[in-house]
């Protein structure tokens, strides 16, 4: 969880006593506390945002860590709300990235006034929800000013907490740690965390030679020496067995510890590994320190042909398309893992309580809107070439 408060002038106000800022520090620390006794796992990051968003704690479980940072924090300055959710966002995906965590949360502990920046809030909280992170909201003052709070958490299905006294923000401190773990672990969490689509969605791109800044490459050169340090960790050679260039025309390195692949071998490597879902996303972790990395749709494809041209070599004459049935069902019937699969044909997600059409396939069972199935090719399902007949 992070923990986003705000720290500007208007959180000074002494309706809260001994003022707001206090207030909820004093709540943050008894819900950190309180969190940690019942899963010692869980982990909080800590944001302040006034004039300036400033990141002052990183992931920790240590109750002194976060007690400590909290009590650095300091009032001054308007506040950017949005930029403050933005900054929030960017660090949960870097965690999620390193490790396969629970659906993570922010906290964000306002009043509700906030400065407008280019950064807006509600189209933070769009793109929070669209990555299934959910903001829950401590309120402070006048219930008039906190409707932004109450909007970020709709959109994101977090729980809108008000509060009007010291004591009512303890209270809502004390119930979001005992709901927000009772929340971990549930099949539909496991299922947005291992689903393809929201893997894709938080997977870091690899860095080219020529994004290696000129510090990053000289701590590589030393790490690794002149004469490897640009050759592939997985085949251990510059030139790439796939294209036979060199290691700066298809090589890669991993953004997190910098190890060198070319992305070819990469894939090759994505293909080998066992999690189904990591595959379907077109995402693997990196080799060296399993940093969940986004391979290119365009060396995806490039493997998916290779594999259909080898296939289709060893065959006589064309081969005729298998042919499965198609049935239409609605979305909600296929669990809540089906919402995040895109339409092959559009590239959409669906919408709860959509009728769509499922491939037949088994091995397949692709999901397609009503209209989009239409568009179908020769009725060939775009994903496993089988002719589609719909029941």
């Amino acid at each position: 969880m992070v923990l986003c408060i705000d720290a500007s002038r208007s959180m000074y106000r002494s309706d809260y006593k001994p003022n707001r800022l206090i207030a909820s520090i004093n709540a943050l620390k008894k819900l950190a506390e309180l969190r940690l006794e019942q899963d010692p796992n869980s982990a909080f990051a800590v944001i302040k945002f006034s004039d300036t968003i400033e990141k002052i704690l990183d992931f920790t479980g240590s109750v002194d860590s976060i007690h400590s940072s909290l009590n650095s924090i300091r009032f001054g300055g308007n506040s950017a709300l949005g930029d403050a959710l933005g900054l929030s966002i960017k660090i949960i995906i870097a965690e999620l990235r390193k490790v396969s965590a629970k659906v993570p949360k922010i906290l964000l502990v306002s009043d509700g006034i906030y400065t407008k920046t280019e950064a807006d809030p509600l189209k933070m909280a769009q793109l929070a929800q669209g990555l299934s992170i959910k903001i829950d909201t401590f309120s402070l003052g006048d219930a008039g000013s906190t409707s932004i709070l109450r909007k970020l958490s709709d959109a994101t299905g977090g729980r809108f907490y008000y509060t009007n006294s010291p004591e009512s923000l303890l209270d809502s401190a004390r119930s979001l740690a005992g709901d927000n773990i009772k929340s971990f672990d549930t099949p539909s969490s496991e299922a947005i965390l291992k689903n393809p689509a929201f893997l894709r969605k938080i997977a870091a791109d690899t860095l080219r030679v020529q994004d290696l800044t000129e510090d990053q490459e000289q701590r590589l050169q030393q790490l690794r020496g002149n004469v490897d340090y640009k050759k592939c960790s997985i085949c251990f050679s510059d030139t790439d067995p796939d294209t036979g260039g060199t290691f700066f025309l298809t090589g890669r390195y991993c953004p997190n510890c910098h190890t060198p692949f070319h992305i070819h071998c990469l894939a090759g490597w994505a293909s080998s590994m066992g999690e189904t879902s990591v595959k379907q996303s077109g995402t693997c972790r990196c080799p060296h320190c399993f940093y969940l990395l986004r391979i290119p749709t365009e060396v995806q494809q490039v493997r998916k042909l290779r594999t259909l041209s080898s296939t289709t070599s060893k065959q006589i004459g064309p081969k005729e398309p298998d042919n499965f049935p198609a049935r239409a069902v609605n979305i909600n019937d296929l669990g809540e893992d089906a919402l995040y699969n895109p339409c092959p044909v559009c590239s959409y997600i669906f919408e709860p309580g959509t009728e769509v059409i499922e491939c037949g396939n088994y091995d397949c069972g692709a999901l397609y809107h009503r209209e989009c199935f239409k568009k179908l090719i020769n009725d060939q399902c775009k994903s496993c070439d089988g002719k589609l007949t719909l029941s």
